[in-house]
């Protein structure tokens, strides 16, 4: 059984994508692992697919903590003749943690923020 959880900050707004004709939401969170000097930020790539997707985007904002749960794959390339390997969650459920900065609300007003979002 493949089911991972993971608690991080976005580190950029969550765009929508259509992808072979479904909508997707694609962000991705950092997370830190370790400890003391050997303490890093791991990012993972995570994507809401559907309807719960369509409506998550827009309260997935710059430096939004949230809790990911899904199934986790990864992906390995070349980059500049580099071997990297990246991961990514197929995202099943989430929630919010704390909101983000002020400085990253504008575009939102206040009470948005506290409304219970519907999906």
């Amino acid at each position: 059984m493949n089911n991972c959880n993971f608690d991080g900050r976005l580190a950029k707004d969550a765009e929508l994508k259509e992808v072979s004709g479904y909508n997707v939401c694609n962000f991705s969170i950092g997370t830190n692992v370790g400890y003391g000097d050997n303490k890093k930020t791991l990012w993972v790539d995570c994507a809401i697919w559907g309807k719960q997707g369509e409506g998550a985007v827009k309260y997935l904002l710059k430096g939004q903590q949230i809790f990911v749960n899904g199934e986790l794959s990864t992906r390995e390339y070349e980059k500049d003749g580099v071997n990297k390997t990246s991961l990514s969650l197929k995202v099943n459920s989430f929630s919010f943690g704390s909101k983000p900065a002020p400085a990253q609300t504008n575009n939102i007003p206040s009470n948005d923020l506290d409304d219970e979002i519907p999906f």
